[in-house]
């Protein structure tokens, strides 16, 4: 079989997207052996090709006129530092989420191994369940092991257990939005009640988060964090499938927001207020903020709007996050 991308050097690829009308500066060299062609062009180059009447792109490709390598580059410094803005926030999250549902379960389920047990969980008949349980087995046995001291071959040795606080830490978020879905439901609503007690706590505001509404950020925050984690191209991201928007809405009462049926950064910031510290939160956006500010008047050939849109944000977004 004809090799169909055959391979191109530096200077040959250099040449690609000269001829394609995209203007070249002297780091653009630099940038192409630092982190490839694959990575800044064919990640980053949409936003700046000729599209025809109705959007889509001319083939062969053509850049739009006076695009730049430099733009692209910007935008895929943008894409990266907002990978790294997101990340400490869905961390942050994600640390308190596996102490809530650790701690609300076995308060709940007290006994050794209750999370091995069908009967706490919502539809112990269904496969989810088993699913989840399963899952929750095999980590254990994963690290129990491994080669190097870890707590869960601590906890085996001395106690022959491993209390589900200790294995939360284990667990990828995946994992844990799992086990969330599952557990019953008793459980699920206490721990809506602390993330309400604590939104109270924060902004001084009664605000009863539903159960769904953790449901639809655990989804929001599964999906992104496996992105921004693994490098993948975050700014224009979106989610079509998956629990429904409104709780969210409903609970930090925006009733003047307009729901897109697919969900993006936006929508993520917007549900990461509902669970995080005023403090964290505050981080979050003034660091968002800053970042948009800064990159707001790099690009030429295509307006900072555009990049906003991919991300949902709505012109007066400000107002909402705040």
């Amino acid at each position: 079989m004809d090799n169909q991308k055959p391979f191109k050097t530096i200077e040959e690829q250099i040449k690609i997207l000269n001829n394609r009308g995209l203007i070249i500066d002297d780091e653009t060299e630099i940038s192409l052996r630092q982190f490839g062609y694959y990575s800044i062009v064919n990640g980053y180059k949409w936003l700046f090709l000729s599209r025809n009447s109705v959007g889509k792109i001319i083939k062969p490709e053509r850049f739009i006129k006076g695009s730049s390598f430099f733009e692209i580059r910007g935008l895929y410094d943008f894409d990266k530092e907002l990978r790294s803005i997101l990340y400490k926030a869905l961390l942050e999250y994600e640390s308190n989420l596996k102490a809530k549902v650790s701690y609300i379960f076995c308060k709940n389920h007290p006994e050794e191994k209750s999370y091995l047990n069908v009967k706490n969980y919502r539809d112990y008949k269904h496969n989810s369940v088993n699913k989840t349980i399963n899952n929750l087995d095999n980590t254990i046995k994963k690290y129990s092991l491994k080669d190097y001291d870890n707590a869960i071959k601590h906890y085996l040795n001395n106690y022959n257990q491993v209390p589900l606080w200790v294995l939360v830490n284990f667990l990828t978020f995946g994992d844990i939005n799992y086990l969330y879905r599952n557990i019953d439901e008793q459980v699920r609503i206490s721990i809506a009640k602390e993330f309400s007690k604590k939104y109270k706590d924060n902004y001084n505001e009664d605000v009863k988060i539903q159960v769904e509404s953790l449901d639809s950020v655990n989804h929001l925050v599964n999906n992104f964090r496996n992105a921004v984690a693994h490098g993948e191209i975050t700014y224009y991201m979106h989610l079509t499938k998956g629990p429904s928007f409104q709780n969210i809405k409903k609970d930090l009462n925006l009733k003047n927001l307009k729901i897109s049926s697919q969900r993006g950064i936006f929508e993520l910031v917007i549900s990461l207020k509902l669970v995080l510290t005023k403090k964290c939160f505050e981080e979050l956006k003034n660091s968002l903020f800053n970042l948009l500010d800064t990159y707001n008047d790099i690009f030429t050939s295509v307006s900072f709007a555009s990049i906003l849109h991919d991300m949902n944000f709505p012109d007066n977004y400000k107002t909402f996050i705040k």
